[in-house]
C-alpha cells in the first residue's frame, strides 16, 4: 500500500471512531439529563408524581435515591472521555506525503536504472528537502493534536498507522542513501 493509501485508511478509522463517539455522547447526554432530571425532582420531593416523573421514564428504573450521584458522575466522565475523541485538524500531512511519494519513486526508477548522474541526484536531494521539512512541519502540528489526551484508544490507534507511515519513509530514503553512497554519488 501507498503512503498516502496508509494515511487515508488511519484517518477513516478515527474518523469511524469519532463518529461512534459523537453517537455515543448522544445517548450518555440523554440519560445524564433524566439523572439531573431525577435528582431535581428528589430534592423537590416529586419522586411519587406520575405526571412529572413520565419524562425520565425510559431511565427511572435504573436509578435510585441512592446511587443517582454515583452514576450521574459516572456519566460524566464517560462524556468528558469520549468528548476527547476530537476532530482531526488540517495538518498538511496528506500534500506533503504525496509529494513525498512521487519524489521517493521517482528516485526509485533512476535507481532501478542504475542512473548515477550528479545532476540528476542534486534535482533530487533539493525536492526531497523540501518535501521532508513540509513533512515535519504537517507533523509537528499533528504531534500537537495527537499528545492531547493521547491514551485514548483511537488516538492511539492513529498515532501507531502515523509512526508506521514514518517508518515506511524511513526506509525507502534509507535505501535511496544506500544506493547514494554504495555508487559514490556527489552531492
Amino acid at each position: 500500500m501507498t503512503l498516502l493509501k496508509d494515511w487515508h485508511s488511519a484517518k477513516k478509522r478515527y474518523d469511524a471512531a469519532r463518529k461512534d463517539a459523537l453517537r455515543q455522547i448522544k445517548t450518555l447526554q440523554q440519560k445524564r439529563d433524566a439523572a439531573e432530571y431525577f435528582l431535581e425532582a428528589q430534592t423537590a420531593r416529586k419522586l411519587d408524581d406520575e405526571a412529572h416523573m413520565r419524562k425520565i421514564r425510559a431511565f427511572r428504573d435504573e436509578f435510585a435515591s441512592a446511587n443517582v450521584l454515583k452514576i450521574r458522575v459516572l456519566l460524566d466522565r464517560e462524556i468528558n472521555d469520549l468528548s476527547a475523541i476530537d476532530a482531526r485538524p488540517f495538518t498538511g500531512i496528506e500534500q506533503a506525503l504525496n509529494d513525498l511519494e512521487r519524489v521517493l519513486g521517482a528516485a526509485e526508477k533512476l535507481i532501478s536504472k542504475g542512473d548515477v548522474a550528479a545532476s540528476s541526484w542534486n534535482q533530487y536531494r533539493e525536492i526531497y528537502d523540501g518535501c521532508t521539512h513540509r513533512l515535519m512541519a504537517a507533523n509537528d502540528r499533528f504531534d500537537a493534536f495527537s499528545s492531547r489526551r493521547a491514551n485514548l484508544e483511537a488516538k492511539l490507534a492513529l498515532r501507531l498507522d502515523h509512526a508506521e507511515i514514518l517508518r515506511k519513509i524511513g526506509q525507502r530514503s534509507r535505501a535511496v542513501h544506500v544506493f547514494l553512497k554504495e555508487n559514490e554519488v556527489a552531492g
